[in-house]
């Protein structure tokens, strides 16, 4: 029965799904309104959920009779990535290929991005090289010189240099690497040539390239001479808002919060109001220029323009308001947010966190770790939070008690605490000759099997400094390790 439900669907995973809700492009703007329940059901899969719960989530909608698109998937997977959801795309992608699915070029040249973002470069290079000769376009190309710009320049380099010996004829994306890559080299003078080249070969100019363009007149001829640059460009095309705001954050940089404002005035004359992320970048800059009442005024139209405020907003305008020291503003932001939040977001009530122990407001902090780690929502940042804030007081034995909730805090597979952090607890026991503190301690990195050698001899070495005899069963434990470790084999 399973099978034959697998084969009908596979039918269905094409380009034009016969019987079933369809985008009628290659790649539709919108999330069609039948398909949004799979993608809340992807999208909401814990980021500690193991490997093949997507493909187990897709089975399960087989079984279900539910028809599948190739299109509808591949909005799932780019959807997936612009949320930084990099292992779960590919997942996707995996099991669409498994199962048969028709992938064009350019969708090989996404799923090596992605490939490169989860398994390296060289797993990249392997799939690179595995396709087959017809897949092998300029798309491909592109994705294969961006990986490279951002692991390996001079790959990249002799990548480009291979691809013009070829005939292949760059693009407005292969040109949008080269300037990332001269950018990352510090080479801005590169950026204009390129940028030049492009107009002479016709090849479409966006956004990215203006804003390249603009990021290399700040580098090599300041500020003024970019305002200048701007304001001769405003003649010839409509300026996008982010060469406004990135004008605007190099202001800020040099303490010229004046003329920032005046930026970001013109920023928010030409910028599509229904763009959050426009909205984002006015409040983190105004924040950085030290303008609170801006960015309550930025706040509010917010708010009033896109009507329901996301995690993100509200981790942006909690983020700006410590920065300019406005707690009770913070408070009232974050309370807004419990009452109105659809998905809780952990970074939210960590910015919180942060704020509290700042302020010595401890009982408040610990009860938001205590709600969130009731509720599973915890994650390292509240560990690393906690623990940081606890051993610059010297609140050894608080930061301890953190340590033995890491369990419950962190959902990561396989995480592991930061070496640095170790060392200044065994340090701190050690220099203590806190016996109990130490056992105590290495108990937990028992717990998070991350007890090493090197915790071990700590623990050896503050039982010989405190003058104890009776071995604890962490030290027996030590002790039966290093006799195996050097019994005659």
């Amino acid at each position: 029965m399973l099978r034959t439900a697998t084969a009908a669907a596979l039918r269905r995973v094409s380009p034009a799904p016969a019987g079933s809700v369809h985008t009628p492009h290659r790649r539709g703007p919108e999330l069609q309104a039948a398909w949004v329940p799979l993608y809340k059901r992807l999208s909401k899969l814990p980021p500690a959920a193991p490997l093949g719960c997507v493909a187990a989530e897709l089975d399960r909608w087989l079984c279900e009779r539910k028809p599948l698109c190739g299109h509808q998937l591949l909005f799932y997977v780019r959807k997936l990535r612009n949320f930084r959801q990099h292992r779960r795309a590919l997942e996707l992608m995996d099991w669409m290929e498994a199962r048969g699915a028709n992938l064009l070029p350019g969708d090989h040249a996404l799923r090596l991005d992605l490939i490169c973002t989860v398994n390296g470069l060289e797993a990249a290079e392997e799939y690179f090289l595995s396709l087959p000769d017809m897949y092998k376009s300029v798309k491909t190309y592109s994705s294969l010189l961006h990986c490279y710009a951002e692991h390996k320049a001079e790959k990249a380099l002799e990548l480009y240099e291979k691809m013009r010996t070829m005939n292949i004829v760059p693009n407005t994306l292969v040109y949008k690497n080269l300037m990332s890559l001269y950018l990352k080299t510090g080479q801005p003078e590169k950026i204009l040539q390129t940028f030049e080249e492009m107009r002479a070969n016709g090849v479409r100019t966006d956004n990215f390239t203006y804003y390249m363009l603009t990021e290399s007149h700040i580098m090599l001829n300041g500020l003024e001479s970019t305002e200048k640059f701007l304001e001769d460009l405003e003649k010839s095309i409509p300026v996008h808002w982010s060469l406004y705001t990135r004008l605007a954050d190099s202001y800020n940089k040099v303490g010229q919060f004046d003329k920032a404002g005046l930026t970001l005035k013109k920023a928010e004359e030409v910028m599509d109001r229904g763009e959050m992320f426009a909205w984002h970048n006015l409040l983190s800059l105004y924040a950085s220029s030290g303008n609170l009442s801006e960015v309550k005024r930025v706040w509010s139209s917010l708010r009033s323009e896109l009507k329901i405020s996301s995690n993100r907003s509200y981790l942006v305008m909690l983020s700006a308001l410590k920065k300019l020291d406005d707690f009770d503003c913070m408070q009232q932001v974050f309370q807004e947010w419990e009452l109105t939040q659809e998905s809780y977001d952990m970074r939210i009530p960590n910015v919180m966190i942060k704020a509290y122990l700042a302020k010595d407001m401890t009982d408040e902090a610990e009860a938001l770790r205590q709600t969130a780690m009731a509720q599973g929502h915890s994650n390292p940042l509240t560990f690393y939070i906690f623990t940081e804030s606890y051993l610059e007081k010297s609140r050894t034995e608080a930061a301890l008690e953190v340590w033995r909730d890491a369990g419950k805090m962190v959902k990561t597979p396989n995480w592991a605490p930061p070496p640095e952090l170790v060392k200044r607890f065994l340090k701190h026991f050690e220099e203590a000759k806190d016996v109990d503190g130490m056992e105590s301690f290495c108990a937990c990195l028992e717990k998070l099997e991350c007890l090493d050698t090197d915790a071990r001899d700590a623990l050896s070495r503050t039982y010989v400094a405190a003058g104890r005899k009776n071995l604890s069963s962490v030290a027996h434990h030590q002790i039966e390790e290093d006799s195996i470790e050097t019994r005659p084999g």
